[in-house]
């Protein structure tokens, strides 16, 4: 129940057997979803270059990195006339974003034929992200909501690096209690994602996780000398030149509709880009001190699904396909409600479904893209207000 919330709906708790029909129904979705999406990606594994496929272009960057001349990978043009020679049909354009440490990841790939590169990159980061979930835990009915669950399987058929990015981040967060020290490595590790990593040093210091901030400080320091060492110390320099055109490339020249931001959304509504920035700036300020206090009163699982919803609040610039750990947010939510032993609310059940779904619907049709904004507000704020009033939370349960 939502504290302050006289509505029917507010002070319903759902009984047993309603909450396992909505997980039914979720889960149904989740799974049709799956059978419309990932024969694509089947296609795209078989060597289908020439249909939307993201994982084209990590492919193509392992096989730049095994070549002479890797500082091309920051000149646009030759990449792209690079990725011609793999592809003479290709009508998309990717560049390369990331620091030259994310080479390191991509590097096995070029030893790879494109349909074993594709495969066995997804197997392994869908794997390891399992395994920052559910650490050990796999036999728990919760495994096959987050193989399904839209944001897994949009990630899986892109080829694309959010399963990775989110495995790095949750289960850096997850160990950071009883393995400081290995939760920041692998924090440190997803630094070649600067821009979902932005929250963490603040929830960080606010814990008062100092050790995993060391850690996570000094991984990412191993990561620019040991890539400088294996690649040429003139790439980092090239792509700090670069990211700033890359940056005015995805505002600009990318569809707003694939971007679950607030500023896209707002740029799709009509209003004006200083504006939209505007209002994008004041979210991300807002959302990082409200995380702040989330974890200044204790790393907690709402604690760290604050941290993961909240970032894709405060973040101008990521991708459907960036959003995996939004399932363990979820997740999070679900299992705090378990362990107070409380049913949720009628539309607590409906914020946390929304969460869940809204990517089926903006994947499917362009006509509702505010779901997304619309979903991840709620869904932060039913998750703050889990965290910060507890002792509302308790009062409107012994009043319901």
């Amino acid at each position: 129940m939502l504290a302050g919330c006289r509505l029917p709906a507010c002070r319903t708790r759902l009984t047993g057997p309603a909450i396992r029909l909505l997980g039914a129904a979720v889960l149904l979705v989740s799974v049709v979803f799956a059978l419309l999406v990932l024969p694509v990606t089947v296609q795209l594994a078989m060597g289908d270059y020439l249909a939307f496929s993201d994982f084209f272009a990590q492919w193509s960057f392992a096989l730049v990195a095994r070549t002479d001349d890797v500082a091309r990978i920051y000149d646009a043009a030759a990449l792209h006339r690079f990725q011609l020679t793999l592809e003479p049909a290709l009508r998309q354009f990717f560049p390369y974003p990331y620091p030259p440490s994310y080479l390191f990841i991509l590097w096995p790939l070029g030893w790879m034929p494109f349909p074993v590169a594709y495969l066995v990159w997804d197997i392994a980061t869908l794997a390891l992200f399992l395994w920052a979930v559910f650490g050990t835990r796999l036999r728990t009915p919760m495994l096959a909501f987050v193989v399904l669950a839209p944001v897994t399987v949009i990630a899986l058929s892109y080829g694309q690096n959010g399963l990775l990015s989110s495995a790095l981040i949750v289960g850096g967060l997850r160990l950071m209690g009883p393995r400081p020290v290995a939760g920041g490595v692998l924090l440190g590790l997803a630094t070649f994602k600067p821009q979902l990593g932005v929250l963490i040093p603040l929830a960080l210091i606010g814990a008062g996780r100092w050790r995993t901030l060391g850690a996570a400080g000094a991984t990412a320091a191993l990561l620019v000398v040991a890539s400088g060492w294996a690649f040429g110390w003139a790439l980092w320099p090239a792509w700090l030149d670069a990211i700033g055109r890359h940056a005015a490339y995805v505002e600009h020249a990318v569809n707003n509709y694939l971007k679950p931001t607030l500023m896209a959304n707002l740029l799709l509504f009509g209003v004006a880009p200083p504006v939209a920035h505007a209002v994008q700036a004041g979210a991300a300020v807002g959302v990082a001190g409200v995380v702040w206090l989330c974890f200044r009163r204790g790393a907690t699982g709402l604690s760290l699904a604050a941290l993961q919803v909240g970032t894709f609040l405060a973040v101008p610039f990521v991708f459907r396909y960036d959003m995996p750990m939004l399932a363990n947010a979820v997740l999070l939510v679900v299992r705090d409600r378990q362990q107070a032993k409380q049913q949720p609310g009628l539309i607590e059940a409906a914020i946390i479904m929304l969460g869940l779904l809204f990517p089926v619907v903006v994947t499917l049709t362009s006509r509702f893209f505010y779901f997304s904004g619309m979903a991840l507000i709620l869904l932060f704020a039913l998750i703050v207000w889990r965290r910060l009033g507890s002792g509302a939370a308790a009062r409107a349960g012994r009043s319901g």
